[in-house]
């Protein structure tokens, strides 16, 4: 029933349409064979290009995925092994939980301009 309200509907909304293709339908039923055929091939096209788009996708996607897995080596290793990889500090956090050690780095930052570098320029904002 859904579908013949769904004909109906269409056949409302575009009268000039269906009045084309039953001319066409008697007039030269070859000729409406040949635009089903195209309007056919079309679809069926178009499907077949997006399965294979799809395709394409999950491969490249596969192929992604192990490459990060190659660049990061994640195959076959557990937990702690990634723990180990990531923090150099691993083994000497392992202690009795609660414990807390502060390991120092480096005073400040070296400075990569001297101080002798350029002017100093007082300036007041003055309004228009």
């Amino acid at each position: 029933m859904a579908i013949i309200d769904a004909l109906a509907g269409f056949v409302q909304r575009n009268p000039l349409t269906v009045l084309v293709i039953l001319i066409l339908a008697i007039g030269a039923p070859a000729l409406l064979k040949g635009i089903a055929l195209v309007i056919l091939y079309f679809f069926m096209g178009l499907l077949i290009l997006i399965l294979v788009g799809a395709l394409l996708l999950r491969w490249h996607m596969n192929k992604i995925r192990r490459q990060m897995e190659e660049q990061f080596g994640a195959s076959g290793r557990t937990q702690g092994d990634y723990r180990q990889a990531r923090d150099p500090y691993a083994d000497h956090t392992r202690g009795r939980e609660g414990e807390v050690r502060v390991h120092r780095t480096s005073g400040e930052p070296e400075k990569r301009v001297s101080k002798d570098v350029g002017d100093y320029i007082d300036f007041e904002e003055e309004k228009n």
